[in-house]
């Protein structure tokens, strides 16, 4: 490693941030993210977590206090397109020239990798019908499709683009990809204990951290796989739809107000599926391929700081 810093024309140290120059090219090395991946990518995703929505609010308030207030919530969603836009900006500008985009892969696998997620629904939909039809309440309103999908393209990027891909800056050439899913998972999860305080029964919501756990860990390992958020955007945007359209007991806002049933126990045996389903997606025949998608997306030749070495 010593060899390939002699190699560089200059180098530079300041703060957490070491620069280095090569022939008229400049690679920065992030001290913090190399040393701490895991705080560094989950306080990230906090950022993102906070940021995004109050751009979305920024384009809707106005909106709602004048006559077209019955469309704010697609000034919402600009909102969201553009401020989530600028943070995957600043990602890859951050890390240029290393990293190459989290849009960008292999969009067709993506979509084949959901199938044990169109089951999961397709056995809760039958579930549904045939047991909790008292559940059943089907409406719609703009107020839903602002959330769900806000929580599905804001979630998914914050909870997956920042946690797994900076984890994979240094984890993958570790194969630590079943490890980074994990991460994603307990945080995906935790976020949404949050819920508790905005109204949410208490108890719901504990299996409602579990399931976002298990949820999360299977959206990173599809993530992982085909190495575009777009498959698991569009899926976590419709699982939200249908999950307030279509219950009584969720507020348009996401919160659940209803109580524990067996119900819960059942909606939690699905999401296990779901995360053995990821797990499976992230197995030992499968590692190559992975690392070979992440190498291609984090294309430094070196990416570790040097000093960290010595």
């Amino acid at each position: 490693h010593r060899n390939t810093v002699r190699n560089y024309k200059h180098s530079t140290m300041k703060g957490n941030l070491y620069t280095v120059e090569n022939k008229g090219s400049k690679r920065t090395m992030h001290r913090f993210v190399t040393g701490k991946p895991v705080l560094a990518s989950v306080l990230l995703s906090l950022l993102g977590f906070v940021l995004i929505p109050i751009g979305s609010f920024i384009f809707k308030a106005p909106i709602a206090a004048g006559s077209l207030a019955a469309f704010d919530w697609i000034f919402g969603l600009i909102g969201l397109c553009v401020f989530t836009g600028i943070f995957l900006l600043l990602y890859k500008k951050w890390f240029s020239p290393e990293f190459s985009g989290m849009l960008n892969g292999n969009l067709s696998e993506g979509f084949i990798l959901l199938l044990p997620f169109v089951v999961f629904w397709a056995v809760n939909l039958v579930y549904t019908f045939i047991f909790r039809r008292d559940t059943l309440a089907f409406h719609m309103s703009g107020s839903i499709i602002e959330t769900s999908v806000i929580a599905g393209v804001m979630e998914e990027f914050c909870f997956r683009g920042l946690i797994i891909t900076t984890l994979l800056r240094q984890w993958r050439k570790k194969d630590k990809f079943l490890q980074a899913a994990i991460v994603s998972g307990i945080a995906f999860g935790l976020i949404h204990a949050i819920n508790a305080a905005a109204g949410a029964n208490p108890l719901r919501t504990i299996f409602q951290v579990f399931d976002a756990g298990f949820l999360g860990v299977f959206m990173a390992a599809n993530y992982m796989r085909c190495g575009s958020l777009v498959p698991v955007m569009i899926a976590h945007a419709l699982h939200d739809i249908a999950a307030i359209g279509m219950a009584s007991d969720v507020a348009e806002n996401g919160i659940i107000t209803g109580g524990i049933s067996f119900d819960n126990i059942f909606d939690s045996i699905l999401s296990l599926g779901l995360c053995i389903a990821g797990i499976y997606l992230l197995r030992s025949d499968k590692i190559k391929e992975i690392r070979q998608v992440w190498d291609k997306k984090w294309t430094n030749v070196e990416h570790e700081d040097p000093s960290l070495k010595a």
